[in-house]
């Protein structure tokens, strides 16, 4: 039984599926805000467009026919386009993006002929459609607009080109011509439909000014698009179709770094952006916490009239100011500020053009003090006045003041002492160098003050004792120095002393050797006495200085001079000092020329067994024999080595050619037993973590055992550098390498030390020998460093021996190894050879 009137069941559903397809469900999907206008002017569009699409998808169709390779071409061009339009480079900082897509479309158009630009062009519209709107009504719209639009100026361009050849224009030119000639038409009518659209829904009409003023930029990119694709048409016209692959490749890589960069430069900027927002959030919290307790105090205001002169105050302002109303009006405005501030006052009013401004400055309160106030100025019509008046609200900001008054201090001065930093010096110095650059009878001096042996207080008794130390000894400075003299913490233990307007040189050295008596009193530290000391440089400010920097690095010069002397002395700056430093650097550099061009050589000087005499072996000495300066001494480079960091190279070098004459040597059958060979080695190369694999590669590219090896320490640097050269000691250990201790004697070893550390001998220091004779403690030294070495199992070696009684009191002791010019001067390799081949009879 069928109820009258009433639809099958699949007559309803089917229209409810069919709903959303037809026309009246798609205008309540994506055109509800379009009025009839709009509806109109959006389908004209939508159906030219999608006419233009229709017959050019049948034209290229149609064109397929002619093979696989021109379908193929076409739809690599059509993806191309998809693809590039898919990336669009966006603008930072704005909604806008630019497609290079835009520079396909118009090569396509050129190459390939209208109906591929037309379906590319389309395909462009929808990419950048889809990407930018979820709404169909858009998605359509705007890919019609761009295939229309094609489709118009892409006949306009095939009839202007074969014009232009006509006019004698090359075929290629033409063709770049043509292009840019349709840019702007295709600009017009891309965008003009969907204005007109966009005007329709919303009622407001749309002025060719608007429209240029707001699009006239694409018109300017798809200018430069076509241009950009005229050039790409005009190469692979003359270069083949490769050219079309390698531009596509181009210019997708190019697409992707350019968008890679941006969105980089994006990231950075939003996260600069956040930490902006939150820094203004903070100070916007700042200010609103600022505003509310300054409201509950009240501001203080003032109306005043064009003559100057106060109309009314509020009580803030009485308050502020500790004064009466009727003490205020009446009188003059700027009878109210400091005498000081007035200028800069009226200099502010005559340069504030607007009606409004601010200014800080001090005003007079009643008691005779000054209080810093934010003076903000406002000008308003006062018809009462006859003319304007201005009304001033006067913030007082006394306190923040004061917090700035801190924070330069702490920004100029050094937070241990409380004396100025570098900073601070700085800037005082260059205000005393630009003085007395205008005027020479302004002189000045610089103290640079060093700190002897600050690092022994430091390390003993801690830091904490040491920033006590440098409190004592900065109030020792202040307090002998002048108050107009400026003194500073440069850093660490460095300090400066700024002598300012200074009269005579005599007076400023006997200043300098006051502050280093002063120094050098006694002071207690955790219970500690402690004698410091400092080496002083000075220079004067006659030297022609343009910079603080310059002053400060002649004392600095000057300070080490000083130390160089042996601490605890003064120096004074001259210009020798510039030519020793230049001088310095030149052997430097002549130093690092000689170890790698082989100017360096090797002399070796015997070592003897005493009893019974016979050669043990050779200790290793470099030689240096400058091509310009002659011989220069080893004290000299070896310690310009050690300065400059040449010294691991140096080493590795001794090593090296002392390692492989030996080998040679060994090799060549002249050495009768295992002859030993000493190589003195420095502190520094104790701390490279490249000497263990440097020795152990030496020793077998040489094939030399390495029981044969002895590298010398002296014994200073020994127990200095401990901490650091155990493990090398102990890996050079297990090598099979011996040591020697040099210099034994002269240093503060340890005897716990000695008896564990991988030690074979102790070489007695040539002091000792040579006091033989006219120094009798020498010969107890000995006897006692004798007694140490047998107890410890050490052998021990005399250096220096010159004379036969120095040789004969030494085998009297005991001594094992003798090493010196009455033995046996240091030779050259060449030399060594005949003392190889003989025994060597014993001096006399």
């Amino acid at each position: 039984m069928t109820l009258p009137n009433a639809d099958p069941p699949s007559e309803t559903q089917a229209a409810r599926l069919l709903r959303p397809l037809s026309w009246r469900g798609f205008v309540a999907r994506h055109l509800h805000d379009y009025n009839l206008a709009a509806r109109r002017r959006w389908l004209a569009l939508v159906t030219a467009g999608g006419l233009s699409t229709l017959v050019a998808l049948v034209c290229l169709i149609a064109g397929f026919d002619r093979g696989a390779s021109q379908a193929l071409l076409a739809v690599a061009s059509l993806a191309l386009v998809a693809v590039v339009a898919g990336f669009p480079v966006q603008i930072p900082r704005t909604k806008y993006s630019i497609s290079v897509a835009d520079v396909v479309v118009f090569a396509l158009l050129a190459l390939q002929g209208l109906p591929l630009a037309i379906a590319a062009a389309a395909i462009e519209g929808l990419v950048g459609a889809v990407r930018s709107s979820k709404r169909w009504s858009s998605r359509l719209s705007t890919p019609s607009a761009a295939a229309f639009a094609m489709a118009i100026c892409g006949l306009l361009f095939e009839q202007l080109r074969p014009v232009l050849v006509l006019l004698g224009i090359s075929s290629a030119q033409a063709q770049l011509v043509a292009l840019c000639a349709v840019a702007l038409p295709y600009f017009a009518l891309c965008s003009l439909p969907l204005i007109s659209v966009v005007s329709a829904k919303t009622g407001q009409r749309v002025s060719l000014r608007h429209w240029l003023e707001n699009y006239s930029w694409h018109g300017a990119i798809y200018l430069l698009s076509a241009a950009v694709a005229g050039a790409v048409a005009m190469n692979i016209h003359y270069f083949g179709t490769t050219m079309a692959v390698v531009a596509g490749v181009l210019a997708l890589i190019l697409l992707g770094l350019v968008n890679v960069s941006i969105k980089a430069h994006e990231k950075e900027l939003d996260r600069h952006d956040a930490q902006l927002d939150s820094a203004q959030r903070e100070a916007e919290h700042n200010q609103r916490r600022f505003t509310a307790a300054f409201t509950h105090a009240a501001i203080g205001m003032a109306i005043v009239r064009s003559d100057g002169r106060v109309h009314q105050v509020n009580r803030a302002l009485c308050e502020l100011l500790g004064r009466q109303d009727n003490e205020l009006v009446g009188d003059r405005f700027e009878s109210l500020l400091h005498a000081a501030d007035v200028v800069l006052f009226r200099r502010h009013a005559l340069e504030t053009t607007a009606n409004s401004g601010s200014i800080e400055l001090r005003c007079c309160a009643g008691d005779g003090g000054e209080i810093w106030v934010s003076l903000h100025c406002s000008r308003f019509a006062d018809p009462g006045a006859g003319g304007d008046s201005m009304v001033y609200q006067l913030h007082d900001i006394s306190s923040r003041r004061r917090a700035e008054g801190k924070l330069h201090h702490i920004a100029y001065h050094d937070d241990l002492t409380d004396l100025a930093n570098r900073n601070g010096f700085n800037e005082r110095l260059q205000v005393a160098v630009e003085r007395a650059r205008v005027d020479p009878e302004q002189r000045f001096a610089v103290f640079f003050l060093d700190l002897d042996r600050f690092k022994v207080v430091n390390d003993s008794l801690g830091h904490a004792a040491g920033n006590e130390m440098l409190m004592k000894v900065a109030r020792r400075l202040v307090d002998n120095v002048r108050p107009s003299d400026l003194v500073a913490r440069l850093g660490g233990d460095e300090f400066a002393v700024l002598l300012d307007k200074l009269c005579e040189r005599e007076p400023t050295l006997a200043l300098a050797e006051r502050l280093l008596l002063v120094l050098a009193e006694p002071m207690r530290i955790n219970g500690t006495e402690v004698i410091p000391s400092a080496s002083i440089g000075i220079t004067f400010g006659d030297m022609d200085y343009r910079s603080a920097d310059e002053v400060l690095r002649d004392a600095d010069l000057a300070m080490y001079a000083a130390k160089a002397d042996g601490r605890r002395r003064i120096a004074l700056f001259d210009q020798s000092m510039h030519e020793r430093i230049a001088e310095k650097l030149k052997l430097e550099g002549d130093l690092r020329r000689a170890i790698g061009e082989g100017q360096l050589s090797l002399v070796f000087q015997p070592l003897f067994d005493l009893e019974p005499y016979c050669l043990s072996g050779f200790e290793a000495l470099a030689r240096w024999v400058h091509p310009e300066r002659g011989p220069i001494s080893p004290d000299v480079f070896i310690n310009l080595a050690e300065e400059s960091g040449h010294i691991e190279a140096l080493t590795g070098w001794v090593i090296d050619q002392a390692v492989g004459q030996l080998a040679a040597w060994r090799a060549a059958g002249l050495t009768r037993s295992a002859l030993d060979m000493h190589v003195n080695i420095s502190g520094r190369d104790l701390g490279n973590a490249g000497l263990v694999p440097l020795v152990r590669e030496t020793l077998l590219r040489h094939d030399l055992p390495a029981s044969q090896l002895t590298l010398e320490i002296t014994e200073t640097t020994l127990m200095g550098k401990l901490s650091v050269a155990l493990d090398a000691l102990h890996a050079l250990r297990k090598v099979g390498v011996k040591f020697s201790i040099d210099d034994f004697g002269t240093g503060y070893s340890s005897l716990a030390y000695l008896s564990t550390l991988p030690i074979d001998s102790l070489k007695i220091d040539r002091s000792f020998v040579m006091g033989i004779g006219s120094k009798s403690q020498a010969i107890e030294i000995i006897r006692a460093i004798m007694n140490l070495a047998n107890s410890l199992g050490k052998k021990v070696v005399a250096e220096g021996i010159e004379t036969p009684a120095q040789l004969a009191a030494l085998k009297q002791l005991g001594v094992h190894v003798g090493q010196g010019y009455l033995l046996a001067r240091p030779m050259p390799a060449h030399d060594v050879e005949p003392l190889l081949a003989a025994p060597v009879p014993e001096p006399a």
